[in-house]
């Protein structure tokens, strides 16, 4: 499963959140893609915004999380986490390890 992380433009604007989800890092690049526009000043509101995504689009009020979009899409911005097969397995080890440490009586 891969997820697709941005920069709200919100005062918290370095706190990346994850927005979409796909099954290949392919759907989100090609889902990006077809979102992304030309940059834009959004002038609506108490302060022009500088935007990167459609208007009124699902990803019009976050930011990329770098200018470079090849370098933050491939690093940032799309993460693997895994499957869910992944996710139980380091669980059960998590559970293993915690056991493991707590003396028996």
């Amino acid at each position: 499963m891969f997820v697709l992380q941005l920069n709200p433009m919100t005062a918290n604007a370095e706190a990346l959140t994850p927005l979409m989800r796909a099954e290949t890092e392919q759907e989100l690049r090609d889902f990006l893609a077809s979102e992304s526009v030309e940059p834009y000043i959004d002038k609506g509101g108490s302060h022009p915004w500088r935007k990167t995504f459609r208007f009124g689009g699902p990803l019009e009020w976050y930011n990329c999380p770098n200018d470079n979009m090849e370098v933050w899409v491939g690093v940032q911005a799309i993460v693997d986490i895994g499957s869910r097969e992944d996710w139980a397995r380091r669980a059960e080890l998590e559970y293993d390890e915690t056991v493991a440490r707590i003396p028996s009586i």
